[in-house]
């Protein structure tokens, strides 16, 4: 996760600063492991936040313009809201650890968590959730690629129903119920905890991963992030909206789940890894704009 950034001030100075309000390790963790302490459900928020919001300075430390528009998947929220100069990064992770405590506390051990389904149409995945409450469409991430929310018992029972429909199915290695109603109830707390926190207005436009509105000022991309966790998340639209922006995007983090993504929303649509760590060289060349 830390290859070719160890020595970056910008991606080290994001890590440090995740690494003092947390307490943990992160770059041992990232570059000698073990990886169980990485993938942890604390540990793992912030090291993704933090890595991420790390690349983003150490591109714009080597030139890359502002973005126009920019916005995240999930997790991916708290990151571009803090590359965004909304709120500090420490804030996010206090946004990580409100979750955390409060879903740990609300929905006890494996009681909840989530299901995928890829090759599924939405009309039979709400087919298949019709007379089931207790379940939620949590999220839209293309034509055929879904993830639904609720109590484990659920989770399994609609798997068996339906996953050997689908060309992939399975549970996601997550403890909590996110982006449903399940975790409606926990919201007012997490906004309580986080209310020291005063956000500024976004270095540029960010994008809602819930329904693809341009989020204009700080406080409302602060209250989407907080509420985020219990909004289901439409990646199309976000996706519409960030192509009008511009011909091209790249993603902030070590992986490339929202390139391949945004191959399933436009197979057109460009997107690179601000994870090459060639890119950093490229900024002053005219044709590498965001």
């Amino acid at each position: 996760m830390s290859k070719d950034w160890e020595s970056n001030e910008a991606w080290l100075g994001a890590i440090s600063a995740m690494e003092t309000f947390s307490g943990f390790p992160l770059r041992t963790w990232m570059s000698q492991g073990p990886e169980e302490a990485l993938r942890a459900p604390r540990q793992a928020p912030c090291a993704v936040v933090a890595h991420s919001v790390g690349l983003y300075r150490a591109h714009r430390a080597a030139g890359m313009p502002l973005p126009a528009a920019a916005t995240g998947h999930s997790l991916g929220f708290f990151s571009a809201v803090v590359a965004a100069g909304v709120v500090p990064l420490e804030a996010a992770a206090a946004l990580i650890f409100a979750v955390e405590d409060l879903s740990e506390a609300h929905f006890g051990p494996h009681t909840h968590g989530m299901a995928f389904f890829i090759g599924l149409t939405e009309l039979e995945l709400r087919q298949a959730l019709v007379g089931h409450p207790e379940m939620v469409l949590s999220n839209l991430n293309g034509q055929a690629q879904f993830t639904v929310s609720g109590p484990r018992p659920a989770l399994e029972a609609l798997l068996e129903q339906v996953g050997s429909q689908a060309m992939k199915s399975g549970l996601l290695p997550v403890k909590h119920p996110l982006h449903g109603v399940h975790m409606v109830p926990l919201l007012p707390e997490v906004t309580r905890r986080l209310m020291d926190w005063e956000p500024k207005a976004p270095d540029f436009p960010l994008i809602s991963h819930a329904d693809g509105r341009l989020l204009a000022t700080g406080r409302e991309v602060w209250d989407e992030a907080i509420a985020s966790v219990g909004l289901p998340i439409c990646w199309l639209e976000a996706m519409k909206t960030l192509k009008a922006k511009g011909e091209r995007a790249f993603e902030c983090g070590s992986g490339n789940q929202l390139t391949n993504l945004a191959r399933w929303a436009d197979r057109q649509f460009r997107v690179a890894s601000l994870q090459d760590p060639v890119l950093l060289s490229s900024w002053l060349d005219d044709s590498a704009q965001p």
